[in-house]
């Protein structure tokens, strides 16, 4: 029963990796996070790939 409560609250992640220009990075991001590197210009020269595996 717990394990379905959490379920509820837990958000899909997916493992991406973040080239930020300088470093590149491998991260578990949300929708909302991987579209806000997408689609904010704070994060201009940042590139965001998903790993299918």
């Amino acid at each position: 029963m717990l394990e379905k409560i959490k379920s509820i609250f837990k958000k899909k992640t997916y493992p991406c990796i973040i080239w930020d220009g300088k470093a590149m990075k491998y991260l578990d991001l949300n929708q909302k996070e991987i579209d806000d590197i997408k689609t904010n210009p704070k994060y201009k020269n940042w590139s965001v790939t998903i790993n299918q595996e």
